[in-house]
């Protein structure tokens, strides 16, 4: 009597989804003479366990073997669970499945289970970029870097007049909305003081690092998504202009633009001729405030 395990005719699934592999392998056993099998004499069969066993169980991994140097480079997945199944009344065949995840880190030699989205410590940053709409009298004007955006002084930005009689034109700023999910056991604590703030210091986010001032904390939502189990997800908007908006400066006895020629500074007298152009334009800060996002307990 010899325990014999082959895989069976259609029995391999290799997905991959959001970025994770997986897949499952299924083979079919079987004693060569035809004898009737208990499920002790399946699993003490070696060649059973060589297949079916993750190594870190003192099996084989040799369903992995199976598929071939691609997976097994790294390794791009490895074996989680095994499980075989009697097929018929008489115990002469049975059918063992292979279950394959992915492993955490490729090339790492820790073997580490990659959560799935509503299991404890899942993580999934996304982007979206896009140019949002803003009001400008000036382009190619100078920004204040750091804290210098907090409050800015009333000081002429410069750059080129393009606004026609004081009322701006419609430009483009680049914006990144940037979402950061992270699934925990335990309802957290919505961080409720640091929404509509902008990062104190260079912060990173995946691979990409934001610098000071750039990163609005728009807001947090909390939801159940299994027993004592929620996902949070982080809002984030960034600026390269770290939030800063321009607006031209009006006369306090008419509340309208001041203008002055293409030519005149804001410095000086606006001359009589070419009254087409907002003569002082500034920049206002409409999240003056700061925080350390590194306390918002989250997961990058």
């Amino acid at each position: 009597m010899a325990v014999v395990i082959s895989q069976k005719p259609g029995g391999l699934v290799i997905t991959f989804d959001r970025g994770k592999w997986s897949g499952t392998s299924t083979y079919v056993i079987v004693d060569d003479a035809g004898a009737s099998m208990t499920p002790s004499d399946v699993w003490n069969a070696v060649v059973v366990q060589t297949k079916l066993g993750p190594t870190e169980f003192s099996g084989g991994s040799g369903a992995l073997t199976d598929l071939g140097t691609y997976f097994t480079t790294g390794p791009r997945m490895r074996q989680v669970a095994a499980d075989i199944r009697q097929v018929d009344d008489g115990g002469y065949v049975y059918e063992g499945t292979v279950t394959f995840d992915s492993n955490l880190g490729s090339g790492s030699t820790q073997l580490a289970d990659r959560p799935n989205e509503t299991q404890e410590a899942f993580t999934a940053i996304e982007y979206s970029v896009q140019g949002e709409p803003v009001d400008v009298w000036r382009v190619g004007a100078t920004i204040p870097s750091g804290s210098g955006s907090d409050n800015p002084a009333d000081t002429d930005i410069g750059g080129t007049k393009v606004d026609a009689g004081g009322e701006p034109i419609t430009s483009f700023v680049n914006i990144a909305r940037v979402t950061v999910r992270n699934v925990n056991v335990g309802r957290p604590t919505p961080p409720l003081s640091q929404v509509n703030t902008r990062n104190n210091a260079n912060f990173s986010i995946g691979p990409f690092s934001f610098p000071d001032r750039s990163l609005l904390f728009t807001g947090v939502q909390i939801s159940r998504v299994a027993t004592s189990t929620y996902e949070t997800v982080y809002s984030f908007a960034y600026d390269a202009d770290l939030h800063l908006r321009q607006i031209a400066s009006k006369s306090p006895h008419t509340q309208s633009v001041i203008l002055g020629a293409k030519s005149d500074t804001c410095t000086g007298t606006p001359t009589s001729a070419d009254q087409g152009f907002a003569l002082c334009v500034y920049l206002r800060q409409p999240f003056p405030a700061t925080s350390s996002f590194s306390s918002l307990n989250m997961t990058t």
